[in-house]
């Protein structure tokens, strides 16, 4: 059985005024945010067990996950498979990274569906693209299928007009050529934006007709 620990003195850190230096037995055990340090009631003098010692790591794990996981989300909405990946390459088990998620949905700053929607209306009308292009982005994403047939079902149902508006703007870039080959160009640019090759053909035959 481990001895109890006496915490001795609790004190700023230099570096980071909002961190606390804990110090068990007049020896430095672990640095914390003040927030733990208020959450579990520590103060000097206390009694610290092997047990005490784990839920306070645990409480410091979880606050150092948020934190990494709220400056991440500082910069843009992030989905759940991003926030993942960006605590795993730091270091955080797969418990602390589950319960961080778990609570960054309580406060809805993970929503995929919010996410999809808001990056599907965007691309459309900045970047104009098909729906098979959207859906590899979202499906690269993390997003799950349900998701993503939802969101591309209610928002990409007019893809033959977004075809049209890029095949007027690249028509000038490729007038001088022959016209074979500007008709090869165009369709190739087309389907890199995700757009099917029926859909192309459909279009650049009303074109051509007008």
């Amino acid at each position: 059985m481990i001895k109890p620990q006496i915490i001795t003195k609790i004190e700023s850190q230099k570096k980071n005024p909002k961190r606390r230096s804990i110090f068990l037995d007049g020896k430095f055990a672990l640095g914390v945010d003040e927030e733990v340090v208020s959450r579990l009631g520590l103060k000097k003098g206390e009694s610290v067990t092997g047990q005490d010692l784990k839920q306070i790591l645990l409480q410091k794990n979880e606050n150092e996950a948020k934190d990494v996981a709220l400056r991440f989300l500082s910069f843009r909405r992030r989905t759940e498979k991003e926030i993942r990946l960006k605590l795993q390459k730091r270091g955080f088990d797969e418990k602390i990274i589950k319960r961080t998620i778990e609570k960054l949905k309580e406060y809805d700053l993970i929503n995929d569906l919010e996410f999809a929607t808001a990056w599907v209306k965007e691309r459309l009308e900045y970047k104009p693209r098909g729906k098979r292009l959207l859906r590899l982005e979202l499906w690269k994403k993390g997003i799950k299928k349900e998701i993503i047939d939802r969101v591309t079902g209610e928002l990409c149902g007019e893809e033959d007009k977004s075809v049209l508006e890029l095949l007027e703007k690249i028509k000038k870039k490729y007038k001088n050529l022959d016209p074979q080959v500007a008709k090869r160009r165009m369709y190739g640019y087309l389907m890199r934006r995700g757009f099917t090759y029926d859909l192309i053909n459909q279009v650049m035959r009303n074109s051509a007709s007008k």
